[in-house]
């Protein structure tokens, strides 16, 4: 488990599953997407957390 200071900028997180490398990254279109998915089913978000688990191509 991490835990990370909450006083930075939001960020998600792209996970290597081989090298445990760990690669932040900001997407607006991603942000702009989840809030649309939460707001067409009724909720808005408080808070959330992405981590997308891959692994590097060659």
């Amino acid at each position: 488990m991490r835990f990370e200071l909450a006083s930075r900028p939001h960020h998600d997180h792209l996970i290597d599953v081989e090298t445990d490398e760990i690669r932040e990254f900001v997407s607006a279109e991603i942000e702009r997407l989840q809030r649309r998915i939460a707001k067409d089913h009724g909720y808005e978000i408080v808070t959330h957390r992405l981590e997308l688990y891959c692994r590097k191509v060659t």
